[in-house]
Order: structure tokens, then C-alpha cells, then sequence
């Protein structure tokens, strides 16, 4: 049997921040804990309770798992100081948290003596954790479910930023509702987004790479390449990758944030993380949505982050 109990910290501030720190039974604990950051303006549960599954999974397995609620989210003290939604992610996506996170490994290693982390989670929370881990050397590992590679923007134009996976993916359900009658009718009263279907139509038609021709993405210009590109991304993680520690990058298969990653990351920068493809693994589930809602796409998530902290970090 685990232990779970409530916790409670200051931060930098001096705002009480609180969590639910879940201890694995003293015979088969390892001396090393996961850090589950929150995800975006979600809690410390997280969307349909996956932290909570993920906590309960992996603290049977041996590990100590802190999630916690970040200052101004959940029950932690504070206030967002943001109008937008839009500015609260990107200055999640900036690092907004990583001062939170620190605190928390701070406190970690003072009660428990723990001074091994793995940080991680979903979305804007694995993000934290790649900025933490950038600057914190305690931080030997990253379970990185559905990372952002770009900032999000206020424009209401989709197609601005959009990928190519993401226009053949929509060209290709736009050829399937053409024998739906409800997708002609919204189509004839002009409901439809007709910039994104043409866009993902001229695509087709003229072959253009939209933001990703290889000629154009070089290391030296990739901070300039696509204007929604995180410019903290690829130095956060280059230097996670120089200091042989190891990462998992777990995508939905039907999630935009694989195509962003793939599209304006994995393919501009291949040669210099040819260099470490035995640091880092990808990971894709078919299919599944970005917070892993069905039962099926959790528990292969469940499996796949199993596999991997066994096998790095038993």
C-alpha cells in the first residue's frame, strides 16, 4: 500500500502553494520522484483526472509523484494577472512556472532527502518541466506528454501557422463529408471556414511547403523560422540532450502539437538530434485526442511512460 498526503509550500513570493504528494511503500520505494506540473490553467489533477491515474499507476511501480498546483491555478494562492488566455499560455510556455517547479524539488529533497527528478506531464506542464530542467541539474529525466514546440496566438486566422500535416489531415476529412449532407448544407450557407479549405486545397494542388521547405530551416535561422515558433524550445531541450540526460515524447496521433513538433522542430534541427536518438524517444498514439480521454489511449500512454522509467530509471 502508498501513502498520499497533502502538502503544502511557499514559493519565491511567499504564496502557500499546495499538492498531493503520493509516497510508494517504504520496502519497494526508489529514490527518485516524478513531478507531474500542471497543464496550461488546468490543476493539479488535470483533464478527466489523468494526473490522478498517472500518480496512483506510477507510485505502485515505486515512485514518489508530487502534483501540485501552480501559484494563481487550483487551490494554490495568487492571481493571473492576464486578460487573455492566450497570454497565460505563452507565459506558461515561457517559463511563467519554473521558479513554482524549483520550490518544489527544493521541498522534495528536504523532506525526503530525494535529490533524483523526472518532471513532466501534459501540454504547458511539460514545457515547465523542459525549462526547469534546463536549469536544474537534479532533473535527470522528461515525460513529455503532447509538448508545445510553438507559442499560441490571439488571431482568429487558423490557417496562419497551420501545418502541413494538419491541411491533409482537414483536406482528407473534407473529401469524406462530401457524402454527408450536413457538411453541403453548412458548406451552402457559408458556415464553413472556407480560408482553411482553400488553403488546404491550394496545397494540394500547387505542392506549396508551407513553412517547412528544408532550404529555408537551417539551426542558424531556426529562432526566425515560423512566427509562432517557442524560441525557448529548442535550447531548453538541446541542453537537456547535452548533459545525456533522456526524454519521452508521448503525442496523440490526432493532436496539431505532433505536426508542430515534427513539422517545425524534428525536421528543421534532424541532423543535430541525430546526435542523441539514444536520449530521446517518440512516441505517437493512434488516434487518441490530446488529453488522452478514452480509456484505451490512457492506458497505452500508462504503458508506454512505464516502459520507459524501468527501463532508464528502476
Amino acid at each position: 500500500m502508498y501513502n498520499v498526503k497533502p502538502v503544502t509550500f511557499t514559493n519565491k513570493a511567499g504564496l502557500k502553494l499546495f499538492g498531493i504528494l503520493h509516497v510508494p511503500e517504504k520496502a519497494h520505494a526508489k529514490n527518485i520522484a516524478i513531478i507531474l506540473l500542471s497543464p496550461g490553467v488546468k490543476m493539479r489533477v488535470a483533464p478527466h483526472r489523468l494526473y490522478l491515474n498517472m500518480a496512483n499507476n506510477l507510485v505502485e511501480q515505486g515512485y514518489f509523484v508530487f502534483r501540485f498546483d501552480f501559484y494563481a491555478l487550483g487551490d494554490s494562492e495568487g492571481n493571473l494577472k492576464e486578460y487573455w488566455l492566450s497570454d497565460v499560455y505563452n507565459n506558461v510556455l515561457r517559463g511563467q512556472y519554473k521558479n513554482d517547479t524549483i520550490m518544489a524539488l527544493d521541498w522534495i529533497e528536504k523532506e525526503y532527502g530525494l535529490a533524483k527528478f523526472i518532471v513532466g506531464g501534459l501540454c504547458g506542464g511539460a514545457l515547465t518541466g523542459l525549462l526547469t530542467a534546463r536549469d536544474d541539474k537534479r532533473i535527470v529525466g522528461l515525460l513529455a506528454l503532447g509538448i508545445p514546440a510553438v507559442l499560441e496566438s490571439n488571431q482568429t486566422n487558423r490557417v496562419k501557422n497551420i501545418t502541413k500535416g494538419q491541411l491533409k489531415s482537414l483536406r482528407e476529412g473534407y473529401f469524406r463529408n462530401t457524402k454527408n449532407i450536413k457538411s453541403w448544407i453548412r458548406l451552402l450557407t457559408l458556415k464553413s471556414d472556407f480560408h482553411v479549405i482553400f488553403r488546404s486545397l491550394w496545397n494540394l494542388i500547387s505542392n506549396i511547403n508551407i513553412k517547412t521547405k528544408k532550404s529555408r530551416v537551417t539551426d542558424k535561422n531556426y529562432e526566425n523560422y515560423g512566427d509562432n515558433i517557442n524560441p525557448l524550445f529548442a535550447p531548453a531541450l538541446f541542453s537537456v540532450l547535452e548533459t545525456s540526460r533522456r526524454v519521452l515524447f508521448v503525442f496523440s496521433g490526432a493532436d496539431r502539437l505532433y505536426w508542430e513538433f515534427d513539422e517545425k522542430f524534428a525536421v528543421p534541427y534532424q541532423n543535430k538530434l541525430s546526435k542523441y536518438k539514444k536520449l530521446y524517444e517518440v512516441y505517437i498514439i493512434e488516434n487518441a485526442n490530446h488529453i488522452f480521454s478514452n480509456k484505451v489511449w490512457k492506458e497505452e500512454m500508462l504503458e508506454v511512460s512505464r516502459n520507459w522509467l524501468n527501463k532508464y530509471f528502476n
